[in-house]
Order: C-alpha cells, then sequence, then structure tokens
C-alpha cells in the first residue's frame, strides 16, 4: 500500500506521492518493453543510449547501475535485434561506442511521445502556470536528490 514500506513505517505525503509516481512510470516502462518485445533493462539502456547520442558499454552500464557483463548481454541482444551498433571509438581506439540504428530512433521516439503524452494526460487540469511551477519544482528536487544520493538522509532533515 502506498503511505507504508514493506516494513509498515509510515512514509510522508510528499514521499509517497513520489513513489506513486515512480512506480506508474515503472509500469509505463512495461508495458512499452512487453510492446516492443523488449525488456525493461532493454528499454533504458535504449533510452540512455539515445540521450546520450552514442555511449561507452562502461558509461552505460555506470548509468543503468549494472555490471559491464550485464550490459554486455544486454548489448549483444540490442545489436543481434538491429537496435545498437558498435562503432569505433574516434579517440579511444581500445574502446567502441554504442549507437541507435534507425529501427531503435523510432522505438525511443516513441517512448518519449508516449511520455509526454501520459505527462500532459495527467496535468491536464493544471494551468500553464502551475505546469511551469510544477516542472520547476520538478528540476530543483531532482538536481537535490541526485546530488544527494551519496549522503545518509536517515537523520532528521536539516
Amino acid at each position: 500500500m502506498y503511505g507504508l514500506d514493506n516494513a509498515g513505517r509510515a512514509l510522508d505525503s510528499l514521499s509517497a506521492s513520489a513513489l506513486s509516481f515512480l512506480r506508474a512510470m515503472d509500469r509505463n516502462r512495461s508495458r512499452v518493453a512487453a510492446e516492443t518485445n523488449l525488456t525493461g533493462s532493454e528499454v533504458r539502456a535504449l533510452a540512455r543510449v539515445a540521450e546520450a547520442g552514442s555511449i561507452t558499454p562502461k558509461m552505460l552500464a555506470e548509468s543503468l547501475e549494472m555490471t559491464t557483463g550485464a550490459v554486455t548481454a544486454i548489448s549483444n541482444r540490442l545489436v543481434a535485434l538491429n537496435l545498437l551498433t558498435r562503432v569505433a571509438h574516434p579517440h579511444d581506439r581500445r574502446s567502441l561506442l554504442l549507437v541507435l540504428t534507425p529501427d531503435a530512433e523510432q522505438i525511443t521516439q516513441k517512448v518519449y511521445d508516449d511520455f509526454q503524452a501520459l505527462i500532459a494526460h495527467a496535468a491536464r487540469g493544471l494551468s500553464p502556470e502551475d505546469q511551469a511551477r510544477l516542472g520547476d519544482l520538478l528540476s530543483s528536487m531532482a538536481l537535490t536528490v541526485g546530488s544527494d544520493a551519496d549522503l545518509s538522509l536517515a537523520g532528521p532533515s536539516a
């Protein structure tokens, strides 16, 4: 149940709402994965490559918080499906870059289009000004959460 974690500890309203939103986004990624006959991890990998334009397997592994072995398995499958290609790294002859194929570009465009449509639908009751404020707040919170990710936040907040 939202509002409680597995140990029965109550989450505050904002944390519970954020968790609910993240779970809804997870369900959407699972839906897209099923529609494209990919796994959620493969969809995440394609999205990261799309965001970067091209990326080394090591950087992709770090971005996905996976081992390089796991990313090798994922990229091998995506190459076999003609969704990724491996190209020589222009500055490091010992490395390579992963790049989307046109088929993968269509999939990632659909993912982003679906995401935008879902967010627009969810925010349909908000004024453009409220949407802008919410966007600013989410961006600010993302920066804070990202920069504090290595800190222990279990204690009281300042």
